[in-house]
């Protein structure tokens, strides 16, 4: 499953994923979309086949939503609770965390959505 990191994460969680072997590009290495709405974000992703990770959940669900009421698909999305810690000691963990949504059942997040709850400590 290839997925996009919205601008508000860090791409060192893409990088991660990438040397891990999955197909993950971050909003911010992408000239082409930074600084874009939302709307062409998302639109993009759906083109290239990415789930869009991030915790702008409140422009992204109803952006999938509409997507859907439209009769059409999307790959999915990630997202994690705008209130979740973003720092840099937090990458290895949501990588890890995204990691298991890539891999839990490829293919099963199309036209839905999956929540990275709460990390444990590391």
């Amino acid at each position: 499953m290839k997925a996009l990191i919205d601008e508000q994460l860090s791409p060192d969680i893409a990088r991660l994923l990438r040397d891990r072997g999955h197909d993950v590009e971050a909003l911010a290495e992408r000239p082409d979309l930074v600084g874009r709405p939302d709307r062409v974000i998302f639109e993009v992703a759906a083109a290239e086949g990415r789930a869009v990770v991030t915790n702008n959940v409140k422009d992204f669900r109803p952006l999938a939503a509409e997507c859907l009421t439209q009769g059409r698909t999307h790959p999915g999305l990630i997202l994690l609770p705008s209130a979740r810690t973003r720092t840099r000691s937090a990458v290895s963990a949501l990588a890890d965390a995204i990691e298991g949504v890539l891999t839990a059942k490829p293919g099963d997040l199309t036209s839905s959505e999956r929540w990275i709850g709460p990390l444990s400590n590391r």
